[in-house]
């Protein structure tokens, strides 16, 4: 058997790093080519090209909309 090898371990750039967000690790970017998935809840948010940019939307997707309610 070889051993395995990590092919861009001498790349000058390689590539984006992953992250993850929130006390219970509610949102992760993963790294998808040369850009960064956002992941919530199991399920596939948006693509990122920087690290961020994933920042950014995951800050405005955590504070979503307020939900109100009118006085019957």
């Amino acid at each position: 058997m070889s051993e395995p090898t990590c092919s861009n371990i001498l790349d000058a750039n390689p590539g984006p790093i992953g992250f993850v967000v929130g006390k219970n690790c509610e949102y992760a970017a993963v790294p998808f080519g040369n850009q960064l998935m956002i992941i919530h809840n199991g399920q596939q948010l948006k693509v990122c090209r920087t690290a961020q940019s994933a920042r950014n939307f995951i800050d405005k997707h955590r504070k979503g909309k307020s939900v109100g309610r009118l006085p019957v």
